[in-house]
């Protein structure tokens, strides 16, 4: 897939014509529409909060005041997801005096609602819910952050419905995806979010909103620092100003223009017949052709495979490489543009040329950089079974960059290049 700014899936985009007439709607009736989705889920959530504190045993005054909590005119923000510790449900509340000042504007008042569960044996994310669940009863977040019990797909449903901005702010990078904010799109709520997993290829600056940035620092606090007061800023100078920038009907124009811009761009390329297309052009389709393959000749195929992977793993801890030369004597810089020339020697003990693969490995010295691979080609044996190999390495980008050399198993049956976990760097 492509980066932000150009979210176009391998040319896999669908229908987008067919899109831009959904947008094709008036602005007044669309925030109708949208009003009476909010008004269901803010019933919604004070039904649930009523029934909480009917089991908690709470005072009639807190029962009854439930009937009046959460505001319809309100900017609604959503977080509702399983309650792993790398999505970070607390980062909203690292400064409590930040987070106090923008939800009680009393001309621009925002709420949150979070919802979820986490794992039976996660306690970390047991102890996130709690402490949202403490912070939601301070005097300074009553009606302002509200927790919703029982999360399921009867919940998600209501707050995907009803939410104008979807929050999400996972630890970059281990976001596999992040599948509830593709869905909101479609409902009219704007995604405001870390740059992973989906929304670092979807976020192009106008179909909503980016926490931070696009780089990864190692250091948790520090990162959590940095984003957390990236989403201050954002709340404050851009999301809350935006939403309450309303004409004399109490419609925000330029926040529907966003929304439009979002469904949009989001609505033809993050999909679910994308999805089964992709499963099944990429690995269904593929798995199939595989075993036909394998099952031609009584299983022939397979069997060769399955005598060749044995020996493969048998050899392998004799596979050696070192002497790595790259970029001439001496010579520690490069510059864009440059075709680098690197050779290596390579042991193979009992295995053959042809059953691996000998590669350079460019990456980038950040943690979260791009990698380049080129395979290197046989030059001839050098002395008592070392082989040398070579090739040219073409640099693309600036700055500061990791090499090596690797070696791996290559057969042309394999399904992926590593599917036999097995691979060789060279000695520094």
């Amino acid at each position: 897939m492509d980066g932000p700014g150009n979210p176009q899936p391998s040319g896999k985009t669908g229908r987008v014509d067919e899109w831009k007439k959904r947008v094709d709607f008036k602005d007044k009736e669309y925030w109708k529409v949208h009003q009476k989705l909010k008004l269901k889920l803010l019933q919604f959530a004070r039904a649930n909060v009523r029934t909480q504190r009917l089991r908690n045993g709470s005072k009639p005054a807190d029962i009854r005041e439930t009937d009046q909590m959460l505001d319809p005119k309100a900017l609604t923000i959503g977080f509702a997801r399983r309650f792993a510790t790398y999505k970070r449900a607390a980062l909203l509340f690292r400064d409590l005096e930040k987070l106090a000042q923008i939800v009680n504007d009393p001309a621009r008042p925002v709420q949150f609602l979070f919802a979820g569960k986490a794992h039976p044996a996660d306690e970390g994310g047991k102890r996130l819910i709690q402490q949202i669940v403490k912070i939601s009863a301070l005097p300074q977040f009553k009606d302002r952050i509200v927790f919703v019990e029982n999360y399921d797909f009867n919940v998600a449903r209501f707050l995907y419905h009803g939410c104008d901005v979807w929050l999400n702010n996972p630890t970059r990078p281990l976001e596999a995806s992040g599948t509830s904010g593709e869905k909101v799109i479609t409902n009219g709520c704007l995604n405001f979010s870390v740059r992973d997993g989906w929304w670092d290829e979807a976020f192009d600056g106008t179909n909503g909103w980016a926490i931070g940035d696009d780089t990864f620092r190692l250091e948790p606090e520090v990162q959590d620092e940095f984003d957390s007061f990236s989403m201050y800023e954002i709340l404050k100078h851009e999301i809350v100003p935006l939403y309450y920038d309303q004409d004399g009907e109490g419609v925000p124009k330029r926040w529907i223009d966003r929304v439009r811009r979002s469904l949009v761009t989001i609505g033809p390329v993050y999909n679910t017949s994308r999805m089964v297309a992709e499963y099944a052009g990429d690995f269904y389709r593929r798995a199939a052709e595989n075993g036909r393959m394998f099952a031609e000749s009584g299983w022939e195929k397979s069997r060769q495979l399955a005598l060749w992977k044995d020996k493969v793993r048998k050899a392998w801890p004799q596979v050696r490489a070192n002497a790595v030369r790259w970029n001439g004597p001496g010579r520690t810089t490069v510059s864009v543009g440059e075709t680098v020339p690197v050779s290596v020697n390579v042991f193979l003990g009992s295995l053959q040329g042809g059953e691996v693969a000998v590669e350079a490995y460019l990456m980038a010295a950040e943690p979260d950089g791009k990698s380049k691979v080129v395979r290197l080609e046989p030059q001839g044996e050098i002395r008592d079974g070392w082989q040398g190999y070579g090739g040219r390495v073409p640099v693309d980008d600036s700055g500061n960059f990791k090499f090596n050399v690797r070696v791996r198993p290559s057969h042309p049956s394999l399904t992926q290049a590593h599917e036999l976990r097995l691979i060789t760097w060279a000695e520094s």
